[in-house]
């Protein structure tokens, strides 16, 4: 903003209007006074002289105001400047009283067209009081005005009338004009929001045909969580309409399990207002549930204020399936289909931090294993394999760990297992390795095992020990001896 005493400019055009508007009436008052001096002086009003000069200096200082600026200090000054200016000439002056109770109304015209609301109040009180004072100082004789008297005073007195009723004639021009003005702005900006909202709607369905052309499942929902757009492949995907999804409806689809982890996720970001990314199942239009990943993003309109989310959805379960897939390979012995020692040594790990003491160990050989590969053949060791495998896993109870942790040993980590339990467990093992080859005569079944029980923390020591039991065994099969050694 350039300012000056002779120019200004303002990025505003209301601040341009307002400072234009004061100019106007700083200047008509200078030309005003300078018509009632000139009178004052013709008729030697003396005191009407001073007073009519001191008002155009007190102009001034809100000239220069305005011209710097300060527009609202500089548009109440002026007003509060011509009102005081006014009224002290229509107390002492001569042939001013009339005249000033018609002036005071026109400067009240300017107050409204510059002034906030508060500073317009102040002034229409205190032209409420000036007109008072006038009006009731005169009747109750505190002071006596007196027309202009001599030679051409009638042509004086309508000179003046003319003069501000011209002035009024401008003022209401300005009000019309200013009025005419707010009202062709109003009518634009009604036709602006009209266009506006037009194309928003056609934005909208431009972006919801484009949502359903897709693949991408995809949701809104505004700033009271709730879901308020679901698009046609979402739809389609669950079944359901659109009805049964807004609001909540849509967390009816969500597999129980899912449930409350979906919810907590969603809920935490949005009072955030952060991104997330989740996987859930939702129930498909087959009755299956699939897992779908979800990309939740805050939104903002064109002022930057937030209106809620938009996410997008991917079907991931061929890629969940095959996660799970190598997940179960990574864990998994290929031949057998137990745990493989990776595994197994993991949950011994995860077992020694636990709380599942006591905890017995089980270890077990396959015996007789290479001399069926030599005379047999390897498939029908690999079968021996197998079959063991699967007598060893078939006497254990939910919770207890079976792996393969070499070529023909196994181990078995059972926890809250104690010394006497884990006896019963390897009997019950045995018996079933009888039964086995009660009914077998081309591929029997010898199976070496060792077990032992630490009550607190020392698993390396309890499976050390299994497996020197376990040797025990073999070599109790190997020399036939008919005591059994102690377990």
């Amino acid at each position: 903003m350039k300012s000056s005493l002779t120019s200004i400019e303002f990025d505003g055009e209301e601040d341009r209007r307002v400072a234009r508007l004061i100019s106007v009436l700083i200047y008509f008052s200078w030309g005003a006074y300078t018509f009632a001096a000139f009178f004052g002086f013709l008729f030697k009003d003396w005191i009407l002289v001073a007073a009519t000069i001191a008002g155009c200096i007190l102009l001034i200082i809100p000239f220069i105001m305005v011209r710097r600026g300060k527009l609202q200090f500089g548009s109440f000054s002026t007003v509060l400047s011509v009102l005081f200016t006014l009224t002290f000439k229509a107390t002492i002056g001569q042939g001013i009283r009339d005249l000033s109770i018609i002036a005071l109304p026109i400067v009240i015209i300017f107050a409204g067209l510059t002034l906030d609301r508060l500073h317009f109040r102040i002034s229409v009180a205190t032209t409420i009081l000036a007109i008072s004072w006038l009006a009731i100082g005169e009747n109750l004789g505190w002071f006596h005005t007196k027309p202009f008297e001599g030679v051409g005073a009638t042509w004086v007195s309508l000179a003046m009338v003319s003069i501000l009723f011209l002035i009024a004639a401008i003022a209401v021009d300005l009000l019309a004009q200013n009025t005419r003005k707010n009202l062709q702005q109003a009518q634009n900006e009604i036709a602006q929001r009209i266009q506006t909202e037009a194309e928003l709607r056609e934005k909208e369905v431009q972006y919801h045909n484009l949502a359903d052309s897709g693949i991408v499942l995809i949701w809104t929902s505004g700033t009271d969580k709730l879901c308020n757009y679901f698009n046609l492949p979402w739809l389609k995907f669950t079944g359901r309409t659109l009805e049964q999804e807004l609001g909540n409806g849509w967390t009816e689809g969500l597999h129980p399990d899912d449930y409350d982890h979906c919810l907590h996720t969603y809920i935490t970001a949005f009072e955030k207002r952060e991104k997330f990314d989740m996987e859930y199942r939702v129930r498909h239009v087959s009755g299956e549930y699939r897992w779908i990943q979800d990309l939740g993003t805050p939104t903002y309109n064109s002022n930057g204020e937030f209106v809620g989310y938009i996410g997008h959805c991917f079907d991931i379960t061929e890629r969940k399936q095959l996660e799970e897939q190598l997940r179960y390979q990574g864990s998994r012995d290929a031949m057998t289909g137990l745990y493989n020692r990776n595994f197994f040594e993991a949950e011994l790990e995860r077992f020694a931090q636990g709380r599942d003491f006591p905890v017995s160990v089980i270890m077990a050989d396959i015996d007789g294993l290479k001399n069926t590969n030599d005379t047999r053949g390897h498939a029908a060791g690999d079968e021996l394999l197998k079959r063991g495998a699967n007598i060893l896993s078939s006497g254990m109870r939910n919770g207890d760990i079976v792996a393969r942790i070499g070529g023909d040993e196994f181990a078995v980590l059972l926890p809250r297992t104690d010394a006497e339990m884990v006896k019963t467990i390897v009997e019950r093992i045995k018996n079933k390795i009888v039964d086995y080859n009660s009914g077998q005569t081309d591929l029997p079944l010898k199976i070496s095992l060792g077990c032992a029980t630490t009550e607190l923390f020392d698993l390396m020591k309890a499976l050390k020990l299994a497996d020197q039991n376990m040797y025990a065994d073999k070599i109790f099969h190997k020399v036939g001896r008919a005591d059994k050694v102690k377990i």
